[in-house]
């Protein structure tokens, strides 16, 4: 079911105590990456309630295609939405995802239980050329949230997240369990990760991206403005204790 990985005796998420997902997996990446920027007050308020210092006003919307993903054996690939945005905390100078949306059940339960991603449910399409220029659109329990469209261009100006050689390493979110009898959190840690990721050189071009607007998943809030676009792949893509920097960096409750 996932491929060459299994289950592990002691891994915390063997049946019939959690949903059944293995520790490791691994898939290609090809990914459209739109670059915005984002006032500033809006990101720092869904930040709010975690230690993380944002540290510009840009945020990167990741189309990621991931086939032959070994959680999604069945499906034949996995697509997220990871909606990013950089951070420091401490001595990391990493990324957070604000939004994610993701198509598989077990890349949402592992991601949620795991490493406290913001994952939800999606539909979602995209259609690469073979000159790389993509479309595609995302949706959510009927609702369309995002259609967007890449095409190459040589001459357009290629945006990182952040401005220089050095982009935010890794992953790092709060990690929350509510408590069963009232409205408050009942556990809630710090949790850092970093895949292994060799991406090609990005592939310049222009984008054009619509947010429809959504009581359930207010990512057409932001209001973003397009700064830049590429394309990248990677080979190299996979996670598990062997492969991955993973840490528990701070309880926080209790």
């Amino acid at each position: 079911m996932f491929g060459r990985y299994k289950m592990h005796p002691n891994s915390g998420v063997n049946p019939p105590y959690a949903p059944a997902y293995p520790v490791e997996w691994e898939c290609p990446l090809r990914t459209v990456e739109v670059v915005t920027r984002v006032d500033q007050s809006k990101v720092e308020k869904l930040l709010a309630d975690t230690p993380f210092r944002l540290v510009n006003d840009r945020v990167a919307f990741r189309f990621m295609l991931s086939p032959g993903h070994t959680l999604a054996i069945h499906a034949g690939q996995m697509f997220d939405l990871m909606v990013t945005v950089a951070v420091r905390y401490e001595d990391l100078f990493t990324q957070t995802h604000i939004h994610m949306y993701c198509s598989d059940p077990m890349g949402i339960a592992a991601g949620r239980e795991l490493f406290g991603y913001t994952k939800k449910d999606t539909h979602y399409a995209f259609e690469e050329s073979p000159d790389h220029a993509v479309t595609g659109w995302v949706r959510r329990r009927g609702v369309q949230l995002v259609d967007y469209e890449f095409q190459p261009d040589p001459s357009a100006e290629i945006v990182r997240l952040v401005d220089g050689p050095e982009q935010p390493a890794g992953e790092i979110h709060v990690r929350r369990l509510p408590h069963p009898e009232r409205l408050e959190t009942a556990y809630a840690d710090i949790v850092y990760r970093r895949t292994p990721l060799e991406y090609t050189p990005p592939l310049a071009g222009r984008a054009r991206m619509v947010l429809h607007s959504s009581a359930f998943d207010p990512v057409a809030d932001l209001e973003p403005e397009i700064l830049g676009a590429h394309f990248m792949t990677s080979d190299v893509y996979g996670g598990g204790f062997e492969v991955e920097d993973r840490r528990l960096l701070k309880r926080l409750i209790p």
